[in-house]
């Protein structure tokens, strides 16, 4: 009698809960981080032109990649992008934050973003922003952010940019101010 009552209990709670009590998914630690498919710690990438030509190198103290955006998000990157020639100086970059899309063809540096060339034993050519894109590819640069640039013959800063590193083009688009030293 007593499993009869028990069974005919247990039996009705299952037929008066609804149903989503028994689709709840349970709650885990991970359901608050970024759904990547693999995650690294201490990168260091070093990736070829087609002609086999270093093209770019980046470190990073962090890297996620996202397949099926085809994108790879890394903190603290620290990338080299070679010119096209060896003699080429190669431009440094660094940032808070960088994402490289659609395997190189685009990075997205964020964040304290600060890039350099060295053009003599003691000169730099010097760009800082909050935000540059990068096609290494091409080596074009812009952003539509303020952007300062510093040479051993002026500052100049800028809200906006484009420009081409190989042939030293930058343009800035709007609100430029410039000081030229003399030499």
């Amino acid at each position: 009698m007593i499993m009869l009552l028990g069974s005919s209990g247990i039996f009705l709670l299952f037929w008066l809960s609804p149903p989503e009590v028994f689709l709840e998914k349970p709650v885990s630690d991970s359901d608050g981080l970024p759904k990547a498919d693999s995650y690294m710690l201490n990168i260091s990438m070093l990736t070829y032109s087609k002609t086999g030509e270093k093209a770019n190198s980046m470190l990073a103290t962090e890297a996620r990649h996202f397949k099926r955006a085809n994108r790879l998000e890394v903190e603290k990157p620290d990338m080299v992008s070679f010119g096209k020639t060896p003699e080429d100086q190669p431009w440094h970059m660094t940032a808070e934050k960088g994402t490289v899309i659609k395997g190189g063809e685009q990075a997205v540096f964020t964040g304290s973003v600060y890039a350099w060339q060295t053009v003599g034993p003691s000169e730099r050519k010097e760009l800082t922003t909050e935000k540059l894109v990068l096609y290494p590819e091409t080596h074009i640069a812009e952003t539509d952010r303020h952007v300062t640039i510093t040479t051993a013959q002026g500052k100049t800063t800028g809200v906006g940019m484009w420009s081409d590193l190989d042939s030293e083009i930058f343009k800035l688009l709007a609100n430029v101010k410039g000081i030229h030293r003399a030499r």
